[in-house]
């Protein structure tokens, strides 16, 4: 071979390799309605590569719809592994209802009386479970955090939510979330804890808890700085250059690399952390103008992340 031409291909070659940028989620459509660009993107696909969700016999998701109970419920256990294979083929429903409102002929009776065996759900009051009846963020919240064994939670009272009674009874699992930034919050600092779950929303919600404890992933809304403070000096005393791939971050000490991905398009890039900020509602981190610019379009302004160290500063 020719020895130009086999240094350009090897040079060709390593640049891919040492590429910044990668996906986390291959840019395929994982439903008709579910395209690359939608805020759920990488949650949605990475539930169905893993056999948690299956959509619609239309090839649809239906991102939009509320889900139930019940369908909320099945994902849960599954997402978990709080409900295996062998007990959904071995387990003999008992004669008498589950609950007062429960058929158990109904596709989701196996994986209720699992959670109900193993105290993940209770039911209301009046002995019913509504499984019909649309799942809230809190209830979503709760019924997860039951089935990850999770029994220690952070002070209620730093909670700052406009919209959040800090002595309510979901409180404690708001709080979880809250320190582990899982939620979406909006810039008036309001997580809107009584809405119901659309599939999109609660597949979302989902996925950020398992990628939280099993991955110490965090997750939040990113920007990005560029000309207006191009030379000017950081919080870490090194020059601020938006053509370098660094960010801003509150906490995480000066020099640490971090994995930051568009979860709507699944695109990575990695950036050092030289810089403090920033500050808005729902906010985690600052990316220099080139570092946005690998995960969409400068023009987008602001966009949902998931974040974790890759290494820290020695």
């Amino acid at each position: 071979m020719n020895t130009k031409l086999a240094k350009f291909l090897l040079v060709s070659l390593l640049s891919l390799l040492l590429s910044p940028t990668t996906v986390k989620a291959e840019e395929v459509v994982p439903f008709s309605d579910v395209q690359v660009g939608n805020s759920h993107y990488v949650a949605i696909q990475t539930l169905k590569n893993d056999g948690i969700i299956n959509g619609y016999e239309d090839g649809t998701f239906r991102p939009k719809e509320e889900i139930t109970r019940a369908a909320a419920l099945k994902i849960i256990t599954l997402a978990t592994g709080k409900v295996l294979d062998e007990e959904l083929t071995s387990i003999i429903l008992p004669d008498e209802p589950i609950f007062t409102d429960i058929d158990n002929n109904a596709w989701y009776s196996k994986y209720l009386f699992i959670a109900k065996s193993k105290e993940i759900v209770n039911g209301y009051e009046d002995g019913s479970f509504a499984p019909n009846d649309s799942i809230k963020l809190t209830e979503t919240l709760k019924i997860h955090m039951k089935c990850l064994n999770i029994e220690e939670f952070p002070d209620t009272s730093a909670l700052t939510f406009i919209d959040v009674n800090n002595e309510g009874w979901y409180a404690k699992y708001i709080a979880y979330a809250a320190v582990h930034e899982i939620l979406d919050i909006s810039a008036k600092n309001e997580i809107f804890p009584d809405q119901k779950m659309t599939r999109g929303n609660f597949a979302e919600i989902v996925y950020r808890l398992r990628e939280s404890y099993e991955n110490g992933s965090k997750f939040g809304k990113a920007t990005f700085y560029g000309k207006a403070v191009h030379g000017n000096g950081t919080a870490s005393g090194e020059t601020f250059d938006m053509y370098a791939l660094t960010a801003a971050h509150k906490t995480l000490p000066f020099g640490t690399i971090v994995q930051v991905t568009n979860l709507s398009n699944g695109k990575i890039v990695e950036v050092k952390i030289n810089d403090r900020g920033p500050f808005g509602a729902g906010r985690v981190i600052d990316l220099s103008e080139t570092a946005f610019a690998e995960l969409a379009s400068l023009g987008t302004g602001i966009i949902n992340v998931e974040y974790h160290p890759v290494y820290g500063n020695n």
